[in-house]
């Protein structure tokens, strides 16, 4: 198998391995990232989905095998009224929302 390109990740303040793309009914794109995080203690390898925005493509790295696919609705987006003024995370998901909906064209690596 070969080893996924690297990308460099915001929330992981370094680089991580691009496993896949994927694509919300909403238009917003992710990015199936997987990295490791040091401490003191050791290492630990991470995994998750993340917005693809916080995703920077590095030179010399070849993504054009990585996969893309269709991802459902977000469960927590079914689950609340998010115009529930007493959902204290209502604002911040609604501006995340805007900020991914509003970029809606591929990624273009």
């Amino acid at each position: 198998m070969p080893v996924p390109p690297v990308v460099r990740y915001r929330g992981a303040g370094g680089i991580a391995y691009l496993l896949a793309w994927g694509r919300r009914p909403d238009g917003s794109w992710w990015a199936l990232l997987v990295w490791l995080e040091t401490s003191p203690d050791g290492c630990r390898g991470s995994r998750a989905w993340v917005d693809a925005a916080d995703v920077e493509r590095l030179p010399g790295e070849d993504y054009r095998r990585v996969p893309r696919r269709p991802l459902p609705d977000h469960p927590r987006d079914r689950a609340r009224d998010r115009t529930d003024p007493r959902d204290p995370g209502r604002v911040g998901r609604a501006a995340d929302r805007a900020r991914r909906t509003a970029r809606r064209p591929d990624p273009d690596f």
